[in-house]
């Protein structure tokens, strides 16, 4: 007996012990008092501060192909399409049917209203008689004059008749005209907007044609630039992805400037080359005078496509900007819009 409640004493004490041990019992104490997290910071990046500085020379701005020569094709009629001739990339020339719509209702039209002329025709030359007969026994005192001023009121009907007939008639014929949509101009089918079988209907589009050889490079400047950007200034063009580098003048000049962007819109002539399709990425070059300008480094510029973007840093975040760029000097990039003077620049 002693035995075992000496073995059961053991057994207890041992676990007492491991209880202590399990609580840090025997580990060394943490002196008392507060402690702090490490502080969780944004990444260290170097910074530039966005300032102006004086540049000059040429500027080299971005800009696109465009046609001075387009035209939406729409529809006059409405009906289901049942003939399709030309498509997008077509050449076509001037009145060239480009597509047929089923224009039977409009030629019932046609056909009712051809009978309703002849029917208001023929009225009207009975009424004509009539009146000429109703004028002579008037004259002689055969009858009166009511009867004489009922045959003009009749004549009268009847021509009024006859001229809404006739104008019904020149309307169905012209609806009938209107199932052929025909090119307005010799050129070049852009894209097409419709498929055999679909409805159209009255004004929707459905080709956009271009005219060949009246291309020209719309392009957007800084505002600081519009003094060097006049109509007659020589300027050069180039189309990257056709080799192209070509001479050429400022034609036109937008006088809106874009409230946003802080651009002016112009537009140089084009020569008339292969390939040479509205869409296309350009280029265009000119001359400057000294100006002041924001240069940031190249490499601060991030570029996919024709997005260009800078991280800027906005109430302690580091923010994507969208910019528009001018002119490289160096290694250093002009900025035209989106970074002002004093905003702070992350370069990586």
């Amino acid at each position: 007996m002693k035995r075992k409640l000496t073995l059961a004493a053991a057994f207890l004490g041992g676990l007492v012990l491991i209880l202590i041990w399990m609580q840090g019992g025997f580990r060394s104490k943490v002196p008392g008092g507060l402690t702090s997290a490490p502080e969780k910071g944004a990444p260290s990046v170097r910074t530039l501060r966005v300032e102006k500085s004086r540049s000059g020379g040429e500027v080299t701005v971005s800009g696109s192909v465009v046609s001075r020569e387009t035209a939406k094709v729409a529809s006059r009629a409405q009906g289901d399409v049942i003939e399709l001739n030309a498509g997008a990339g077509d050449r076509v020339r001037k009145d060239q049917v480009l597509l047929r719509i089923d224009v039977r209702e409009m030629a019932d039209r046609l056909a009712q209203a051809k009978a309703a002329v002849q029917s208001a025709h023929a009225d009207l030359i009975k009424a004509e008689k009539d009146y000429e007969r109703f004028e002579k026994l008037y004259e002689k005192d055969s009858i009166a004059k009511k009867q004489l001023d009922d045959a003009k009121a009749q004549l009268d009907v009847a021509r009024a008749t006859n001229q809404r007939a006739e104008a019904a008639l020149q309307e169905a014929e012209t609806l009938l005209a209107y199932g052929a949509v025909v090119a307005p101009f010799d050129g070049t089918v852009a894209d097409r907007y419709v498929n055999m079988g679909d409805l159209v209907t009255p004004g929707r589009p459905l080709f956009s044609i271009y005219m060949p050889g009246a291309a020209e490079m719309v392009a957007h400047a800084g505002e600081q630039y519009a003094p060097f950007l006049q109509p007659g200034a020589s300027v050069i063009v180039r189309i990257p992805s056709l080799g192209l580098e070509e001479k050429s003048h400022i034609r036109e000049v937008i006088p809106q400037r874009d409230e946003k962007s802080r651009t002016i819109t112009v537009k140089a002539p084009l020569p008339d080359v292969p390939g040479l399709n509205p869409g296309l990425y350009g280029a265009l070059t000119f001359e400057t005078q000294d100006s002041e300008t924001i240069l940031v480094p190249a490499s601060a510029v991030k570029t996919v496509g024709q997005l260009e973007t800078v991280r800027v840093i906005d109430q302690g975040k580091i923010m994507v900007r969208q910019v528009k760029t001018g002119r490289r000097l160096g290694g250093a990039l002009e900025v035209i819009s989106g970074l002002n003077p004093g905003e702070t620049l992350a370069l990586d």
